[in-house]
């Protein structure tokens, strides 16, 4: 039996999985020919709009600063995060906090229309917290937010991959 090249065995097999529409997790999440985004929010500077920015430069968008230079818009009309406790120890302090953060956005055209109607994206987790170890518990929770914001931007983009080209 002859043996075959890995090379050639590797080429086949990226052939096969792209014919059947397999993908690498997160490949071309938006649309190639997107074009030209408008990112609008009250805090133009958030670490989420950062993020989201990043995260268009990344995939190829063009962020730009004013919507007239834009096909699309995407409009942050409100950002939630809430902490609560989730549970309590026997001594009725805080042994679990609960982190929640929503985004709720709309896709416009450059003509003001609608695209993709008011949405939320959502992301809830939680964490344990340690009394006796206060400063560690704070960076476990910021380590938490960041990725949270994270699958944040990654729900917004999933929305843009359905924008009508």
């Amino acid at each position: 039996m002859r043996t075959r090249s890995p090379l050639i065995l590797s080429v086949c097999l990226s052939l096969l999985l792209s014919a059947c529409g397999w993908q690498l997790r997160n490949a071309q999440v938006v649309p190639e020919d997107l074009g030209r985004l408008h990112l609008s929010a009250q805090d133009p500077h958030s670490k989420l709009i950062t993020e989201l920015t990043r995260a268009l430069n990344l995939y190829g968008v063009d962020v730009v600063a004013s919507a007239a230079d834009a096909k699309y818009s995407v409009v942050i009309v409100d950002f939630k995060r809430t902490r609560r406790s989730a549970t309590l120890n026997p001594s009725a302090r805080v042994s679990e906090f609960q982190l929640n953060e929503e985004v709720d956005f709309l896709i416009v055209d450059a003509l003001g229309n609608q695209i993709i109607p008011l949405s939320t994206a959502s992301i809830e987790r939680v964490y344990e917290f340690n009394e006796r170890d206060v400063l560690a518990s704070e960076s476990e929770e910021r380590l938490i937010r960041d990725g949270m914001r994270e699958e944040l931007v990654r729900q917004i983009l999933n929305r843009l991959s359905v924008v009508p080209q």
